[in-house]
């Protein structure tokens, strides 16, 4: 079995990592907050001191990461885990950043002797915990095909869509997507409720309609319950939303649409509500109509 390194055990990281244990890969972890790799410490990972570390024993790295300023903390300078050469070593970037960004650590990542693959997932933190995870992959084709054994341990769903960078722009696509159904689905539900209608019922409306999707139907139970545990942070979207829109002035590509849904997710996060779930939205929408929310 192929030793596997990873960095990054947050909401997403952290089962991500259990399920490369569970599939039998020798495991070292990191994770800037310790506390965060003792479950993993329980599943048979060795829980290394600095990044360094991971990539000296591990053959493929895997980071999960909030942006690429967490990137660049890990894998450059003196502790960074491009400092272990080795031309055989992968590294699979999971998070979510520009595909610019990508390109920039690719670079990096060649420099320094390894290969590396962009793979950022489409699921949240349930798919994450099930190994069902969408994983859409940039960089070389015969390094993805040699890695699936390890892609297929997190995902269920494989995607290669083309060079380096081509991940992260279909991830940003997808956010986009679901950026605005959240988004319509708050107005939509702020709207009935200032109308008088009872939430639950109209819940039920738009559960059994044709616009529903898998998306809509958890963040209506969300908006019900006045639950915004937070599946995928707020704060996180606001990112890939201002990524949408930097990649949109890159490319000359008119997005009018979520231009509006940036600066809904900028105000809701400067109100404050950056940790709670995307959902959390709604809440933002409905104080500024006036109603009192859970």
């Amino acid at each position: 079995m192929k030793r596997v390194g990873f960095i990054g055990l947050g909401l997403m990281g952290g089962p991500m990592a259990a399920n490369i244990a569970r599939g039998g890969f020798p495991l070292t972890v990191f994770n800037r907050d310790a506390a965060k790799a003792e479950p993993l410490r329980a599943l048979g990972a060795r829980v290394a001191a600095r990044p360094a570390e991971v990539a000296a024993e591990s053959e493929v790295v895997i980071t999960m990461l909030s942006d690429v300023n967490a990137l660049r903390q890990m894998a450059n300078g003196p502790q960074g885990f491009l400092a272990t050469a080795a031309p055989s070593k992968v590294w699979i970037d999971m998070s979510t950043v520009a595909p610019a960004h990508s390109r920039e650590m690719a670079a990096a990542a060649n420099a320094a002797g390894w290969h590396m693959l962009d793979a950022p997932v489409s699921g949240s933190t349930g798919p994450a915990k099930e190994g069902k995870l969408g994983i859409m992959v940039g960089g070389e084709r015969e390094i993805f095909e040699a890695q699936r054994d390890v892609l297929s341990a997190m995902g269920s769903h494989l995607y290669y869509l083309g060079p380096q960078g081509s991940g992260t722009l279909a991830k940003l696509c997808l956010n986009l997507l679901v950026a605005a159904q959240m988004a319509s689905l708050a107005e939509a539900m702020v709207l009935a409720a200032k109308g008088g209608l009872d939430l639950a019922p109209m819940g039920q409306v738009i559960r059994e309609s044709g616009v529903v999707s898998a998306l809509i139907d958890r963040k209506i139970g969300n908006i019900l319950e006045g639950n915004y545990a937070a599946a995928f942070p707020l704060k996180h979207m606001h990112k890939d939303v201002g990524l949408m829109i930097d990649q949109g002035h890159l490319s000359g590509t008119a997005l009018p649409l979520t231009g509006s849904v940036h600066q809904l997710f900028t105000a809701a996060r400067a109100r404050g509500l950056g940790e709670e779930d995307l959902a959390a939205v709604f809440k933002l929408l409905a104080e500024l109509s006036g109603l009192v929310t859970h």
